[in-house]
């Protein structure tokens, strides 16, 4: 086991807690920028990567930064959780036998029939977009008709980040593709987060009358029931069936069965409020763990082995 840390962390959050939680524990621990591949030489040990969701910056941290890294460095990021970030038609094409009813039309006539034929509200999404960002409920014929025309007709514009850590958002347009998902209603949106062995849950909750989410309006589960148990274990078949040790995955529940919403590689951190006491959950944990032990966590993780 080697005791180093190299992390590309393309949105300037996280990098400085990581690395401090690893030098203190007698890491080299070090960030390197974009595209800095002689940096790499001669490191071993731990790797970790934060996609950038502006465009250009995250094709290259896709398909040269990633590959670069998982040559050297035992990577924290599971391959197919990079490839899918910030894409929820991908992640649709691998994992949509776990969603609420979805479609992907690139054919506005088809896309049309469809609208026809359905009974009900449509939740619409872009490919691109965080917190919530291009999630559009469509409530009755009239918008679903009028939402899938703009589609297919001048696009519709669309953020690639919620900014933050002074980032700005980038704009484009969703244009030739609509990606039309049936609407659950729920009073709040499940969020359970894998490092590791390790698992911890949030509730988000939904506006009653909107059918939208609240963003920041979200509380931790302290304490397991029979109802987080069933959670967990629905989570624990996503996380085995991605393959991924690292991730965070939005789950509704449609009468007695979950459903997958999507996922994610970049989740809050500090979270909000009192998340920051939010338990992990985990028999196999060597100790007890809470949300700001995140970045001990990972490292005891990879000091235990799980990280391969």
């Amino acid at each position: 086991m080697h005791k180093q840390l190299t992390v590309l962390d393309e949105r300037h959050v996280w990098h400085g807690p990581m690395i401090d939680a690893a030098r203190a524990r007698g890491y080299d621990a070090k960030r390197i920028p974009l595209g800095t591949f002689d940096e790499l030489q001669g490191r071993s040990g731990l790797g970790f990567i934060r996609p950038h969701a502006k465009p250009g910056i995250l094709r290259r941290n896709i398909d040269f930064d990633d590959p670069e890294m998982r040559a050297r460095l035992t990577m924290v990021q599971d391959r197919a959780q990079v490839e899918v970030y910030d894409n929820k038609s991908e992640q649709f094409a691998r994992w949509g036998q776990y969603m609420p009813l979805t479609r992907r039309f690139t054919n506005r006539s088809e896309a049309l029939e469809f609208v026809h034929q359905w009974d009900g509200w449509l939740v619409s999404k872009a490919d691109v977009g965080a917190s919530s960002n291009n999630v559009r409920i469509l409530k009755t014929p009239d918008e679903q008709r009028y939402h899938v025309g703009q589609c297919f007709g001048t696009g519709i514009r669309v953020t690639h980040s919620a900014g933050g850590a002074g980032d700005h958002d980038v704009e484009s347009r969703q244009q030739g593709y609509v990606l039309l998902q049936e609407y659950v209603p729920n009073t709040f949106t499940w969020r359970v987060n894998i490092v590791g062995r390790a698992r911890a849950i949030f509730k988000r909750f939904n506006h009653p009358k909107k059918g939208t989410a609240q963003t920041g309006n979200v509380e931790p589960v302290m304490v397991l029931d029979d109802e987080t148990e069933s959670l967990l274990f629905f989570a624990d078949r996503i996380f085995e069936a991605i393959g991924t040790k690292w991730c965070a995955i939005d789950v509704l529940r449609q009468g007695r069965a979950w459903k997958l919403i999507e996922t994610s590689l970049a989740w809050p951190w500090p979270s909000p409020g009192r998340c920051n006491e939010a338990p992990f959950f985990g028999d196999l944990l060597d100790r007890p763990y809470n949300w700001l032990d995140i970045w001990d966590l990972m490292l005891d993780e990879y000091e235990a082995g799980t990280w391969t």
